[in-house]
C-alpha cells in the first residue's frame, strides 16, 4: 500500500509544485511525496495555460510511481482519479455540490473551481506520474484576485472561509484511497465514482483538439477514461484528449 503524504515538502512560494516534484524525484524522492506551496508564480494547467495561484488556494502535487494495475494505457485513469479525490474532499469539508467536467476539471455551479495537470517522466528506468492539483479555496475578489465568468472559488460559492488544512487532510485521504484502489486493479470502481459525480455525461459538448474539433453528445467514458462521443451523424468517436466545453447551457 502506498502512503501518500508521509513526506510533505512545504514551500511559501515556488514557480510550480509539479516542477519542484520533478526535481525531488531526480534527488531520490519516495513515492507519495507531496509538494505544497502557498503561492505558485508559474503555475500551469492543461494545454500550457497559465494557472493563477495566489495566496489562499491549495496548490499541491503528488509524486507517484504507478505499478500493479496501473500499466500502459491504464495510466489514463489517474487524472480522473485525482478529479474524484478533489471533488469528494471539497464536498466533505464545504458541503458544496462538486461536479466533474471531463477529463479533470472540478466544477461548482457550472464554474471551474479546480484544475488538474498530470505529467509523466522517466527516472532511472522507472515511470513516474506527477499530479498537480490547483484548488481555489479562500482566494477571492477581496484579496485582489478577480474570477472570470467561468471560474470560481470555494469562498465565492460558500460565502465563508474554509480551513485549508482540513481540506488538505481530506484530499490526502481520498488520494490514498483511490490510488491504492487503482494499483489493486479496481479501476472500474474508480471510473464509476467519476461517473457518479460527472456533469459532462449526457450533455452536448464541443471537444477542441490540437488539429480539429468535434461536437456531439458525451455518452460515457471507456475503461481507460477516454470520452465516448456520439457525433451528429450517429457515429461514435473515442476522444483520448482535448479541451471539453459544455455547449447545452
Amino acid at each position: 500500500m502506498t502512503e501518500i503524504g508521509k513526506i510533505v515538502v512545504r514551500l511559501e512560494e515556488v514557480d510550480s509544485t509539479n516542477e519542484y516534484a520533478k526535481e525531488l524525484i531526480g534527488q531520490g524522492a519516495k513515492e507519495g511525496t507531496l509538494v505544497i506551496s502557498g503561492i505558485q508564480t508559474g503555475g500551469k494547467g492543461r494545454l500550457d495555460r497559465i494557472w493563477e495561484s495566489p495566496k489562499g488556494g491549495l496548490w499541491i502535487s503528488v509524486a507517484l510511481k504507478p505499478k500493479g494495475g496501473l500499466v500502459g494505457d491504464k495510466l489514463g485513469i489517474l487524472p480522473l482519479m485525482a478529479g474524484c479525490a478533489v471533488a469528494k474532499a471539497v464536498n466533505a469539508v464545504s458541503g458544496l455540490d462538486t461536479r466533474l467536467k471531463w477529463p479533470n476539471d472540478v466544477m461548482i455551479n457550472g464554474k471551474k473551481m479546480s484544475g488538474i495537470l498530470a505529467e509523466s517522466i522517466i527516472h532511472d528506468d522507472d515511470r513516474w506520474v506527477i499530479i498537480g492539483m490547483g484548488i481555489n479555496v479562500n482566494n477571492n475578489v477581496q484579496e485582489g484576485y478577480d474570477f472570470s465568468s467561468v471560474s470560481t472559488s470555494i469562498i465565492e460559492e460558500k460565502g465563508s472561509p474554509t480551513e485549508i488544512e482540513q481540506l488538505e487532510i481530506q484530499l490526502i485521504c481520498e488520494l490514498e484511497r483511490l490510488y491504492n484502489m487503482a494499483v489493486e486493479g479496481q479501476d472500474k470502481e474508480i471510473l464509476n465514482e467519476w461517473r457518479s459525480t460527472a456533469d459532462t455525461l449526457g450533455r452536448k459538448v464541443l471537444i477542441l483538439r490540437q488539429k480539429d474539433e468535434l461536437a456531439g453528445i458525451a455518452k460515457d467514458i471507456d475503461d481507460k477514461g477516454a470520452l465516448i462521443l456520439e457525433l451528429e451523424d450517429g457515429s461514435t468517436e473515442i476522444v483520448l484528449a482535448g479541451d471539453c466545453q459544455h455547449i447545452d447551457v
